[in-house]
């Protein structure tokens, strides 16, 4: 022991000087470490604070190899054997070297016990929840919560899902009768899928066509009342006026043709509508054909529903806009001509009887709407918890790390604090609650049954059903057989990424040659979604000599072409792209299952948590663990009762670095 030391053990020092003279007997210390001494220190008005003398220790202790080790201190209390002289080669390390390359300790204030309770901590932060119920025995509220929200919002889905299929076959139906009323040899062959085609288009080819679809809609439109079978009625005025017809025209400004091969055109487009009267005729007689783009007949009606399946609630009152279209915007010669039919409601009363089972069902209804949003509610709270608690514990990590150890702890470890689990199940919880609000409105009448308040909240709850569906596989994830699969593809990621960002520049490449050269004779390539969709098909073998057939031209060129196009893409996609891409898959799987048979590989992160030997039976869990019931905080102070109850049961370091 040197001069310094000895009369550090022996001098009571006062005033300004403690802080200088701690730090000194820290250096001291550091350069004449192999000299042991120990003394017996006075405390009294005026000596150095207990405080201090005690940090200095434990900067002594924590620069002293030997006693940073862990093998040879696994705690506080367990000193391990005699390292008093420890020899200058460091052979103390010689069996954990020999398995991985030791991490290098750098002077700090972190005691063994410390280490211990950061990797324990690691390690429980790491559990599954039944590990986690064995080792502090509560509750796996976010397991249960999860299971009984996966079946509610299923429940509710399914119902959701009949009530709009109901109202959205009604729209179409709804469109489908109109079109057979006011548009004039309408047949059920228009009404099928637009591929294959049953019948060529709906169009007019001449004046006198127009004409005559125009007049007949006129007077189908004056008979609606009579004519129609469903629910619906012609609205009137306050004196018992029904509105008239509107005729819409979107034509040039000028535009005249000369017979000798001159003409005189605008291009400014003008739209200008008229009220139809009762002689039609006039009116159709100042038509310009020359300047004639769109001619549009505007009118409304409204419609009276009672669905069978919600008979607890009144019926549904709308104004059904209609609007039918004859398009010759292309100076083609062919007019085509659609409906179009949007329903919006409108308040109507009127006297409606409903039994009390009926009324019992829409209180139920209602019920599990509000139940399932303060469910989700919760759950999103806990795992928000869960996200700020894991943030907390990596940045203990990263800081313990770079004190301890002198380096940055990486950033895939870095990353395994954040649970991705709880991201997406944050999201389904939002877009649960989102779609059983809009659905609870809806079932009140507070918000328009509309197509497009129905299809929102089908995607709210859809897309969150999905999310919370696939939020099984995290707990499926815990047991090796069946987490292969999210292994395999979570290692895959990257190089799959990778591979279909080449694969899909290649099929960018194919898709705009398609579409701009074989596009104008075939129906598969009339548009850039139906060319992509058209090669996404070829991809996976589905149909693919209609898609050879189905050219229709006489330009050779264009014909041979389209094959040559066909048959170099199926074969570079089907043959080797898609191929290659299996065999990454798979490579990716075999390597995974050789995991299995001989030991994943391990980050720092993980082969520093390996070193705890505390099994989740290890009654340390429960005695280190200041946490409450996430429930029992609402009804009295569980946590503050708990750490007044850990308080000072620790060890006799706990009182040096609080909050750790």
């Amino acid at each position: 022991m040197n001069d310094f030391s000895y009369h550090a053990c022996n001098e009571n020092i006062t005033g300004e000087g403690q802080t200088e003279f701690t730090h000194r007997l820290h250096k001291e210390y550091i350069h004449s470490h192999s000299d042991k001494s120990v003394c017996r220190r006075h405390t009294h008005a005026g000596s150095l604070s207990g405080s201090h003398i005690q940090h200095a220790e434990l900067e002594n202790m924590a620069a002293d190899s030997c006693i940073g080790n862990r093998e040879n201190y696994g705690s506080i209390n367990d000193p391990g054997p005699n390292c008093e002289n420890p020899p200058v080669d460091n052979h103390c390390h010689a069996e954990v070297a020999a398995e991985r390359p030791p991490l290098k300790r750098v002077a700090s204030i972190y005691t063994p016990y410390m280490e211990d309770r950061l990797r324990r901590r690691l390690k429980f932060f790491f559990m599954g929840p039944d590990e986690k119920y064995r080792a502090r025995r509560k509750c796996p509220w976010k397991l249960l919560i999860q299971i009984v929200k996966i079946i509610l919002i299923t429940v509710q889905l399914i119902q959701f899902g009949f009530t709009r299929s109901s109202f959205v076959e009604y729209v179409h139906r709804t469109g489908v009768a109109l079109k057979h009323l006011y548009l004039k040899e309408w047949q059920s062959t228009y009404e099928t899928m637009p591929y294959p085609s049953a019948s060529g288009p709906y169009a007019v080819y001449t004046i006198d066509a127009l004409e005559q679809h125009i007049k007949f809609v006129f007077d189908v439109h004056n008979k609606t009342d009579t004519f129609a079978i469903g629910s619906l009625r012609l609205p009137k005025d306050g004196n018992g006026t029904q509105k008239n017809i509107s005729m819409c025209l979107t034509e040039y400004k000028n535009g005249t043709i000369f017979d000798n091969d001159t003409y005189s055109i605008d291009p400014k487009v003008s739209k200008n509508c008229v009220e139809l009267q009762d002689d039609v005729q006039p009116q159709l007689d100042l038509i310009d054909y020359d300047r004639l783009l769109i001619l549009e007949l505007q009118f409304s009606l409204k419609a009276y529903r009672l669905e069978m399946n919600q008979r607890q609630s009144p019926p549904q009152c709308f104004v059904v806009d209609v609007t039918i279209t004859f398009d010759d915007s292309n100076k083609d010669g062919q007019m085509l001509v659609s409906l179009d039919a949007p329903l919006s409601e409108f308040r109507c009363k009127g006297d409606f009887f409903s039994e009390e089972e009926e009324e019992g069902t829409k209180i139920w209804l209602i019920f599990l709407d509000s139940f399932i949003i303060l469910l989700t509610l919760v759950s999103s709270l806990l795992c928000l918890r869960s996200l700020w608690r894991g943030e907390k514990l990596k940045r203990s990590t990263v800081t313990f790390f770079k004190k301890r150890y002198g380096k940055t702890l990486s950033f895939s470890d870095r990353m395994e604090f954040l649970n991705f689990w709880y991201v997406t199940i944050i999201i389904n919880d939002v877009m649960t609650i989102v779609g059983s609000a809009l659905k609870l409105q809806l079932e009140t009448r507070n918000l328009k049954s509309s197509s497009n308040n129905y299809d929102m909240c089908a995607i709210m709850l859809g897309t969150g059903t999905l999310l919370a569906w696939l939020g099984v596989l995290r707990y499926i994830g815990f047991f090796k057989t069946f987490n292969i699969v999210i292994l395999t593809l979570k290692r895959a990621a990257p190089n799959m990424v990778r591979f279909l960002v080449c694969a899909l520049i290649l099929y960018a490449g194919f898709m705009f040659c398609g579409w701009v050269v074989i596009g104008p004779y075939h129906i598969k390539f009339k548009s850039l979604s139906s060319s992509s969709e058209c090669l996404f098909a070829l991809i996976n073998g589905d149909d693919m000599f209609v898609t050879f057939s189905a050219t229709v031209t006489n330009n050779d060129f264009i014909w041979y072409y389209s094959r040559i196009y066909l048959y170099l893409f199926i074969s570079l996609f089907i043959y080797a792209v898609l191929n290659l891409f299996m065999a990454l898959v798979m490579e990716t799987y075999e390597t995974i299952k050789e995991y299995y048979e001989h030991g994943f590989p391990k980050s720092e992160l993980f082969q520093y948590i390996d070193e705890c030997k505390d099994t989740p039976q290890s009654s340390l869990y429960r005695k280190e663990d200041s946490s409450c019931n996430p429930f029992a905080v609402l009804f009295g102070c569980c946590c503050c009762w708990k750490r007044k109850k850990h308080k000072g049961t620790m060890n006799e370091y706990s009182n040096l670095v609080r909050d750790f």
